[in-house]
């Protein structure tokens, strides 16, 4: 669900640009002329964005779009040799950078990418300038009947090298699900399109304008993950919490969700381990019943808001979410244990496992609701912070208010 959901910006922004691609011609002459300068525009804000979060594939996104706009817009790739290889390299040279880690603009661990990009246009100057047999034969040898490919002028190997650039894009995309991968998959049929269509303003100014909106979406939407959510669980962060918190009204439940021993655990098992088990509760409480909205608070502490319930409503659902944690088998790898800490050791009562063994990981938590208590929405998280405290007073692994 969170794939298609990624997917639909960049798929309505594909539409779009199609339907004004169509009707391009029938615009007023006063929108045509100014279109002319938008994409300037928009490379302008998106270098600004990308180079101010540090975002090197957006940057490498948008060098690649504003210098194929250059290279049309000039009429520089005027030979058939010079126009066949920037069609071949564009899509390579993307999805390459797309596999790259994303490791900053200018630092040594970003010096891969900018090699890359290098060697490519030298290497494509000169093969432009000496224009050898072998490149020509490689380039424009028809591998299959002519007759499927009348719908194009690119070489058929240029076709080749594009299916394949998208085939490798959606499987990068699926594996790494990511804003900037979502987005270099549809920059990179916006520019095969572009480069289908030619020089003309209409292919020209609309699928490069698409092109920088989904370089833009991609920054926009990577700096809201970064502000509103929490890196580790992927829950809505405490910044989240504060700005829902400022918007309800009427009658709402807040529970506090704590992980029942979870020092001990981590010493007994490290911190790698430690973060798998906070990942797993997270994943629990995205299937929260009764409408409830969970955050993470911090360390091993989380939120989960229910609007419109007391909170003897948000009990049952409450512990349902208890009893779905506590009966989920939560399985440590020996690798991931920590031997170095003898008094771990002791503690586990046990000798170090040549396998994988099972552990429970319970949770206590603590109700309190607007019904019971007038003050601020804070003042209610406050509340539910002590009732908290009771459970796990009481024993652990059970919901109190």
């Amino acid at each position: 669900m969170r794939i298609v959901k990624s997917l639909l910006p960049i798929l309505v922004l594909l539409v779009l640009s199609f339907f004004a691609y169509r009707s391009y011609t029938q615009l007023p002459q006063v929108l045509l002329g100014a279109i002319v300068f938008l994409p300037v525009l928009l490379s302008v804000v998106a270098f600004g964005l990308s180079v101010y979060f540090s975002r090197s594939h957006i940057f490498f996104y948008v060098l690649l779009i504003t210098a194929v706009n250059i290279i049309l817009g000039l009429e520089l790739a005027g030979p058939r040799t010079a126009y066949a290889l920037m069609s071949g390299f564009v899509p390579l040279l993307l999805v390459s950078l797309s596999l790259l880690p994303d490791r900053g603009l200018l630092t040594m661990r970003s010096l891969p990418s900018h090699l890359l990009i290098v060697t490519i246009l030298l290497f494509s100057l000169l093969m432009v300038k000496m224009e050898p047999q072998w490149l020509s034969s490689m380039l424009f040898t028809e591998w299959l009947p002519q007759r499927y490919f009348d719908w194009t002028g690119q070489p058929q190997t240029v076709v080749f090298i594009s299916v394949v650039s998208v085939l490798v894009m959606m499987i990068t995309y699926a594996v790494r699900p990511s804003t900037s991968n979502v987005a270099g998959m549809g920059i990179l049929l916006v520019l095969i399109v572009q480069m289908h269509f030619g020089a003309a303003d209409a292919s020209l100014h609309v699928f490069s304008i698409t092109a920088l909106l989904m370089s833009l979406y991609a920054i926009l939407q990577e700096s809201w993950r970064m502000a509103y959510l929490d890196e580790l669980t992927e829950l809505p962060a405490r910044r989240a919490l504060r700005e829902k918190l400022q918007k309800v009204g009427g009658t709402y439940t807040v529970a506090m969700l704590d992980v029942d021993h979870f020092k001990k655990f981590n010493d007994t098992y490290g911190h790698d381990t430690g973060d798998a088990v906070l990942r797993m509760i997270a994943a629990k409480m995205r299937k929260v019943t009764g409408g409830g909205t969970p955050y993470r608070y911090g360390g091993e502490e989380f939120t989960v808001v229910f609007n419109g319930k007391d909170s003897e409503d948000a009990t049952a659902h409450l512990e349902g979410l208890r009893e779905l944690i506590a009966d989920t088998a939560f399985v440590v790898n020996r690798r991931s244990r920590r031997n170095s800490d003898n008094t771990a050791k002791v503690r586990a009562g046990r000798k170090k496992s040549s396998g994988s063994k099972t552990v429970q990981v319970t949770v206590s938590i603590g109700v309190a609701d607007s019904a019971q208590d007038d003050g601020t929405p804070w003042e209610i998280v406050k509340q539910a912070d002590k009732a908290l405290y009771r459970a796990k007073q009481k024993g652990r692994n059970r919901v109190s208010s």
